[in-house]
């Protein structure tokens, strides 16, 4: 058998599990999940001098893309993140904007920001289509939001208070003004030196400012039982979290944000736990959408799982795109099957700059 992911303990399916700074989360979050008795098999932005900032400007380089196995590529920092930024993969981002709507309650971030704290300059780290930044600029009018990535993907109609750039973030941050608030979600992966990340955003914030990060923890866990040797979902998982190390990018990253962050100089660290359900195996009503939601995230047609995997197992694994077809189509049925009680944790780690 494969190896089995641990008996979690016992927690509400409902309510996240949230630690304190002083104390970890529990691992282990989702057993006395009830699954379904019926189980089934599924075959312009503002002008420079508001938000100025030595980011890369929308140079004609920016737009030259990879084309590569019938999807589209960043060009600015070529490789650097392993997924797709075509028109596909940008519907599957505001869908999965939807999915964390579900998750967070409706809630855009949960850090604990007192309503009397002004936001005035907000980064979305990670921005992808916009649709958060543009959320939050629209809910805070008082704010000024920027949002960075490396695929220039945004929409060209915005709020008056949000802007985009192409930036890097693992470069020197030369931003001109502080931030109050540093948001980054789905960032797995997507960075070499985590480390180095918090100790930016530490020093690009307000005393008083706060982080929020959201990201899944690997691997795909299992709610009851083992994983069978022939799993073509639990091998996909393992293969991933393979290329990824041999990039040089751990999987296991959000399981290390916390320690990191105090490590940076933020307090009141806090890690709060959410199960993420495949698809609609629960019984419970709020995570059975949650998964129907994440079904389609992942394994639905617009090509979630062949984005995450594409340039991953061609360009790294060396796997054919016919050998990856066939994996998929495998791995997506497994993830479909509500008789396969699979889910994912997704931890959000929120860290508080002391006032001085």
């Amino acid at each position: 058998m494969a190896e089995a992911t641990g008996s979690p303990a016992a927690v509400s399916p409902i309510s996240p599990v949230r630690s304190s700074p002083r104390s970890p989360v529990e691992a282990e979050a989702a057993a006395g999940i009830e699954a379904e008795a019926d189980d089934y098999d599924n075959d312009s932005g503002l002008d420079d001098a508001t938000l100025a900032s030595s980011t890369t400007s929308l140079g004609s380089s920016v737009f030259k893309y990879r084309e590569e196995n019938g999807r589209r590529y960043h060009a600015y920092k070529d490789g650097q993140y392993a997924f797709p930024n075509d028109e596909v993969e940008s519907d599957r981002l505001d869908l999965q904007h939807h999915e964390f709507q579900l998750i967070f309650n409706n809630r855009l971030f949960t850090a604990p920001i007192p309503a009397s704290k002004p936001l005035h300059r907000v980064l979305d780290v990670g921005t992808g289509t916009g649709i958060w930044a543009i959320d939050f600029a629209d809910d805070h009018p008082e704010s000024t939001v920027l949002g960075v990535d490396l695929s220039p993907i945004q929409p060209a109609f915005l709020p008056p208070n949000v802007q985009f750039e192409v930036d890097d973030v693992e470069e020197p941050w030369t931003y001109s003004q502080k931030f109050d608030f540093i948001y980054s979600r789905m960032m797995m992966c997507s960075l070499n030196s985590y480390e180095k990340f918090f100790e930016q955003a530490f020093a690009n914030l307000n005393p008083g400012g706060f982080l929020e990060m959201a990201d899944p923890v690997w691997p795909i866990k299992l709610n009851d039982g083992e994983w069978p040797e022939d799993s073509a979902l639990f091998k996909w998982s393992a293969l991933w979290a393979e290329g990824m190390e041999k990039m040089g990018r751990d999987a296991r990253c959000a399981r290390f944000y916390k320690e990191q962050m105090i490590a940076a100089g933020f307090v009141n660290v806090t890690e709060t736990t959410y199960i993420v359900p495949n698809n609609q195996w629960p019984k419970d009503k709020k995570l059975k959408e949650i998964g129907m939601w994440q079904c389609e995230n992942i394994a639905g047609a617009d090509g979630g799982l062949e984005g995450l995997s594409a340039a991953l197992f061609t360009r790294v694994l060396g796997w054919s795109k016919m050998e990856l077809d066939i994996l998929l189509a495998q791995a997506k049925k497994e993830h479909r099957n509500t008789k396969i009680h699979s889910y994912y944790e997704y931890l959000v780690v929120v860290g508080e700059k002391p006032d001085e």
